[in-house]
């Protein structure tokens, strides 16, 4: 049963995911848009998903407590991510979201730390300025 139920989660993410995808518009660029990349992957999400609810195999082990909730943690982080990208800028979320997934995952306080600190501007300079892929520095908090 547990494996129809997450077949019905996977399936309803991919959905909202496939349908958020529609809203990207951009001005210039790319001929086919935004949206391409999210229905590439939406689209077989789905259908795969859907053949977990029918055609469900094997037994469902669950982990343990402690998992789930670094589990739920990072699921909370990342949606966090996303509700933040735009008012903090991409370099000032990608640092918290390199941070605490790197402290939920167990690594030490300090080198999360670093390590988002490095890689932010990092992946903002490579998407910004080598792949031409405009990021805000600063979100709208800030401008």
């Amino acid at each position: 049963m547990s494996t129809r139920i997450m077949g019905v989660v996977i399936f309803v993410a991919a959905a909202l995911y496939t349908w958020q995808a529609g809203d990207y518009v951009i001005t210039f660029g790319d001929v086919l848009g935004p949206s391409v990349f999210p229905v590439i992957v939406g689209v077989p999400m789905m259908i795969l998903s859907a053949s977990l609810v029918v055609f469900p195999t094997g037994k469902t082990d669950w982990p343990a407590p402690q998992r789930m909730w670094r589990q739920a943690a990072a699921l909370a982080v990342l949606i966090g991510y996303t509700i933040l990208l735009q008012p903090l800028g991409f370099p000032l979320a990608t640092f918290a979201l390199i941070a605490l997934i790197g402290i939920i995952l167990g690594g030490e306080a300090w080198k999360a730390i670093v390590l988002g600190a490095i890689m932010a501007p990092a992946l903002w300079a490579l998407f910004d300025q080598v792949l031409g892929l405009p990021l805000d520095f600063l979100g709208t908090l800030f401008g």
